[in-house]
């Protein structure tokens, strides 16, 4: 059964539908709050908030064709709305992706043998490089397989501007790696 049938039932006050939203999503929305946050008390506390406000405001919610995207970017609200909170205030200057330190770890990739786990290790580095808005995109796009219109809908970005923002994030790593390359070559 697809989003839309889950999301219909839900609508219409169907707890089981609920559950399974939550079941098959809370693992994935725990994930992205972590790299978002990196206090797993506060996703949690974020995700149960979220998932209760979903429950009360169900008559007033409309249709969506994808579950996960639509809870992604309704946890990042609920997360900035809590360090609010928690007066971690946001100036209108600061860039608001400079909040979420998101950083990869190699629990993010399956190794299967130690050169593969090298070359991993390597492009973790690479991304922990990146400025927090292009490991943003490029974890969505890559670790969570979203298209770019998503993408955009959850950063609140233009199409394009994810789309740059992954090319450029690439293109440093790829800078990166040459660097890299050029310096085990000359030692």
């Amino acid at each position: 059964m697809n989003d839309s049938y889950w999301w219909s039932l839900f609508l219409q006050g169907n707890k089981q539908a609920f559950s399974e939203i939550f079941l098959s999503c809370h693992d994935d929305l725990f994930r992205y709050g972590i790299k978002l946050t990196r206090d797993p008390e506060t996703v949690n506390d974020c995700i149960q908030n979220l998932f209760l406000k979903l429950w009360k405001n169900r008559s007033n919610l409309k249709q969506v064709r994808e579950i996960k995207p639509y809870l992604f970017k309704s946890l990042r609200n609920h997360i900035i709305d809590i360090l609010e909170l928690k007066k971690h205030t946001i100036s209108l200057d600061q860039d608001i992706e400079g909040l979420f330190a998101m950083e990869f770890s190699a629990e993010d990739f399956i190794i299967s043998d130690q050169e593969e786990k090298e070359t991993r290790e390597k492009v973790i580095q690479l991304l922990n490089q990146l400025p927090p808005r292009q490991r943003h995109s490029i974890y969505l796009r890559y670790f969570e397989e979203m298209e770019f219109d998503t993408i955009a809908q959850i950063m609140n970005m233009n199409v394009q501007s994810v789309r740059n923002s992954i090319c450029r994030g690439l293109q440093i790593m790829r800078n990166l790696m040459v660097i890299l390359v050029f310096y085990v070559m000359t030692d």
